[in-house]
């Protein structure tokens, strides 16, 4: 009896720890403020226990943002390793509302601090089961890999993923702050749908980001965990660990081929993934 007592006493602890962490976020997202680092109370080192608050987040944003239509993978390269100094992957969900489609403009007083990443963007052609063994928040089945994800790929895309890191400090960084806030995903800009793209070897293409005409990053989309279908797989087989499935219609943001660059308000940004194709961000100043 002691130890079912405690163990409740425990659970309304981590419920009582997870709605005050969410309803934090949730002021910082509607102040647009910055944060450079997170406030201790508010932290945690438990993973399962970051995906919580964001799901509790995410139950806020949606009136505003939308209802969740996918998902985004952060830490799935080298370059974005070396830049947060944090390895991956993890995950963020991605709200209707802040989807946008080949050509977008965004004001820079509604951001705290945008970046943009070069992604492939898939979209699931059918419901995706669950993972058998994945029971209790564990995967103890073989789970889904490169070739047996890929039936379920209806479409791939060139992307940009907006990103507000509201001005953190990455020497502070840690994967759970990122997993708490939405994985920093502020947007999502698809580029027109390409009929070739099966055609393509989506694990073999050269990538570039240029602000105003003038190339500021290159990348490689097998530097995303080898190919975006293994991104693809994690993420169904974590879902599975969460209870989670991914359902026909969303989209996966799989992670980006280079760092995360910071958008000079007043620019524009140009992403291109060589034969997959290409997407335009202004970044407007406010009038």
């Amino acid at each position: 009896m002691r130890a079912a007592n405690e163990h409740a006493k425990g659970e309304a602890l981590m419920a009582f720890s997870t709605a005050a962490a969410a309803n934090w976020l949730h002021q910082v997202h509607r102040a647009r403020a910055v944060v450079g680092t997170w406030p201790a109370r508010y932290a945690t080192d438990d993973e399962r226990t970051a995906y919580k608050v964001q799901d509790a987040l995410l139950k806020k944003l949606v009136p505003r943002q939308g209802p969740l239509v996918g998902y985004k993978i952060a830490l799935t390269s080298p370059q974005i390793w070396e830049q947060t100094g944090l390895k991956g992957p993890a995950y963020g969900p991605i709200r209707r509302k802040r989807v946008f489609e080949h050509k977008a403009t965004v004001r820079a007083d509604q951001w705290s601090r945008l970046g943009v990443e070069l992604e492939i963007v898939l979209t699931v052609n059918a419901d995706v089961p669950r993972p058998k063994g994945t029971d209790k928040g564990r995967n103890k089945g073989r789970g889904y890999d490169k070739d047996s994800i890929a039936p379920y790929v209806g479409e791939a895309r060139a992307g940009f993923e907006l990103i507000d890191d509201r001005g953190a400090d990455y020497s502070k960084l840690t994967v759970p702050w990122l997993i708490m806030d939405v994985g920093w995903n502020g947007g999502s800009l698809l580029a027109r749908p390409n009929r070739n793209w099966s055609k393509l070897d989506l694990g073999n293409l050269e990538g570039s980001i240029a602000f105003d005409g003038k190339v500021v990053r290159t990348g490689h989309s097998g530097d995303v965990l080898g190919h975006c279908y293994n991104a693809l797989a994690w993420l169904a087989n974590k879902l599975g660990e969460h209870g989670k499935t991914l359902k026909k219609g969303m989209i996966v943001s799989t992670g980006s081929m280079v760092a995360c660059q910071f958008v000079p308000p007043g620019s524009t940004a140009v992403g291109r993934i060589e034969g997959l194709g290409e997407v335009t961000l202004k970044y407007a100043l406010p009038k």
